[in-house]
């Protein structure tokens, strides 16, 4: 696996991230979102470690990185701001030649993922514990889930007293896409018995939607 940090620019703030290739060399990179800056969220988080480790394993290329608020509060601008953050993230991603295949986020970066793929073309989504009430902030309307036209696979804690199971039903409904939806029994928001099971879950997705045959370049 080869690793290399890169900073871009949002605005007026510098943002870092880590760009990950498996060592069979790879044009195609998955965009992984990390949980709710101002809460303790950022890239290390273990679920986006975890899904990063997936998509490896699976010969893809990774992208991760801090959103704003991680390390200056105040630069924090909500789910409007976080879009924006990953919108830089891939322009970045661009000039290094590299092709977004797709993109995958927990809590608030699944509802992220979920709000930037209305509106940037992926191939495919992974959705772990988002909240339809995140994505709407900013009075972004639900509807706009129906420009999302690509697969989806969305995952939650059975359990999950943070962001209600409700969520995964509540969104799933106004994608147009194909949806699986994986509710994971006796597990709540954070997965600390579940992070093999997720694993498992976004490989079994990547094979039976065969994303994984046409990503190397």
């Amino acid at each position: 696996m080869i690793s290399e940090q890169i900073k871009f620019k949002v605005g007026e703030s510098e943002l870092s991230g880590i760009l990950e290739k498996p060592r069979t060399g790879a044009s195609s990179v998955i965009l992984v979102l990390h949980p709710h800056p101002l809460d303790g969220g950022d890239m290390n988080n273990p679920v986006v470690s975890s899904l990063v480790n997936t998509f490896l394993d699976i010969d893809f290329a990774t992208f991760r990185f801090n959103f704003r608020g991680v390390n200056i509060r105040s630069d924090y601008d909500g789910i409007p701001g976080a879009v924006d953050d990953a919108t830089a993230a891939l322009r970045i991603l661009e000039h290094l030649g590299l092709n977004l295949k797709g993109i995958a986020g927990y809590s608030f970066g699944g509802s992220t993922a979920l709000r930037f793929s209305t509106t940037n073309r992926v191939d495919f989504v992974v959705s772990v514990s988002s909240s339809l009430a995140l994505f709407q902030e900013g009075a972004y309307q639900a509807t706009q889930l129906a420009q999302i036209d690509c697969p989806v696979l969305m995952i939650h804690g059975a359990s999950d007293l943070t962001v209600p199971l409700e969520n995964m039903n509540d969104i799933s409904t106004q994608i147009n896409g194909e949806v699986k939806c994986v509710s994971i029994e006796n597990e709540g928001h954070f997965y600390h018995h579940s992070l093999t099971q997720i694993q498992n879950e976004v490989k079994l997705f990547m094979k039976t939607m065969d994303i994984n045959r046409t990503h190397m370049g």
